[in-house]
């Protein structure tokens, strides 16, 4: 059985980058098209390829200096101080979740999360709603709630506000998401990419639902002795008093047999909720059942070259064939004709 350690490594598979590869495939232009990405095979060997290519807007890293040049997240505590908190008075508290309507620029997504993390559900709600109405980097906002919230209602709320088709930023989200060591991040991104029926995260969720982990830790884990033991008087201790002496007997044990040190170790995680919403994407689009393949990646693989790709490239041009067929075109060949 295949398994692997994280989304670089696949035993079996050797991981270096497999650009090279992924760029020899002419790959459709429209990134909102669900089967963008899905009509090449996945390479026998280098890392798992993008499941979208981030090719304009801003970097987190550019974010993130935007908004401290800007001093959102100061101005967001002296609203959070002003009208929110403990302020009980709903006039002041409308007033403050109307201020918050006005940071329109994505640099102060993140710090309006930072800041309002403890506030009630009312303000939490209102930030939610906000980010709805901000286009595809405020859904890309909202997919980053769902995945990386601590409140489970919140993370449900966030992901009953996001839209179809899904953008290239929510796919960002979920690609960094999935490829995370941190088990609850890539089992709340599964069941995400399920939701919105993210077709095209499809290849990490195959890769993301099983990891094999190296157990870390200095000296034995454990020893297990399988041995006959055996008591004798090792030493003997004198006791001196007025006018007594005793000696007392210090017993030693020798062991005779077998012991094992338990030295390493490797924790194999099966992740339910990735599990779960792989085979149900899989199965509703394919229109026949994945359940079948279990865990076992290496089967996910061959099914995914020799059977799904094969299935997204002929849907692909049968779609081609009804818009040449609109236009009074010919009709391209099948998709196995040379």
């Amino acid at each position: 059985m295949l398994q692997i350690r994280d989304l670089a490594v696949v035993v079996g598979f050797p991981l270096a980058i497999a650009s090279v590869a992924w760029a020899q495939t002419p790959q459709p232009r429209d990134q909102s098209d669900p089967r963008y990405g899905l009509l090449t095979p996945l390479p026998d060997q280098g890392a798992i390829p993008p499941i979208v290519e981030m090719l304009y807007g801003p970097t987190d890293v550019e974010l993130a200096h935007r908004a401290k040049v800007r001093q959102y997240t100061k101005q967001l505590r002296l609203i959070r101080h002003k009208f929110l908190g403990h302020m009980k008075a709903q006039e002041l508290r409308a007033r403050g979740i109307a201020q918050l309507k006005e940071f329109i620029d994505p640099a102060a997504f993140m710090p309006m999360i930072e800041v309002l993390v403890r506030e009630d559900d009312d303000v939490r709600l209102a930030m939610l709603d906000h980010f709805t109405a901000q286009g595809e980097q405020g859904q890309a906002t909202l997919a980053w709630i769902a995945i990386y919230d601590r409140d489970s209602q919140i993370r449900y709320e966030a992901a009953e506000r996001m839209t179809s088709p899904v953008s290239a930023s929510v796919l960002g989200v979920l690609d960094t998401a999935l490829r995370s060591p941190k088990h609850r991040v890539a089992n709340n991104a599964g069941i995400l990419a399920g939701g919105i029926n993210a077709l095209q995260a499809i290849p990490l969720l195959i890769f993301a639902q099983i990891t094999a982990d190296e157990v870390e830790k200095k000296g034995d884990l454990a020893w297990i002795a399988i041995a006959t033991q055996r008591v004798f008087v090792a030493r003997v201790e004198a006791i001196i008093d007025n006018n007594v002496a005793v000696f007392v007997p210090i017993p030693g044990v020798v062991s005779e047999g077998v012991i094992m040190r338990v030295m390493d170790a490797v924790v194999v995680n099966y992740r339910t909720d990735v599990h779960r919403s792989l085979v149900a994407m899989t199965t509703n689009d394919w229109g026949q059942s994945t359940k079948y393949l279990a865990y076992d990646i290496r089967q996910w693989w061959q099914w995914y070259n020799s059977e799904y790709v094969l299935f997204k490239n002929e849907q692909a041009r049968q779609a081609q064939a009804a818009v040449l067929s609109s236009a009074g075109d010919p009709a391209p060949p099948p998709a196995d004709t040379p």
